[in-house]
């Protein structure tokens, strides 16, 4: 079995803020991911919105 490695490479963060739904129940949620390999490396709730 052989393990293949990624380019080595430092992430260039984006945040962003999306909306999102849990529970039924809407967050705006602020991202943060890296823009060359779009991993997300941060992820928090802002507050809740209005319904």
């Amino acid at each position: 079995m052989k393990i293949v490695e990624k380019n080595a490479h430092e992430h260039t963060p984006v945040t962003t803020v999306v909306l999102l739904q849990r529970n039924g129940v809407p967050y705006e949620v602020e991202r943060t991911f890296c823009f060359s390999c779009r991993e997300v490396l941060e992820e928090r709730p802002v507050k809740r919105t209005a319904a």
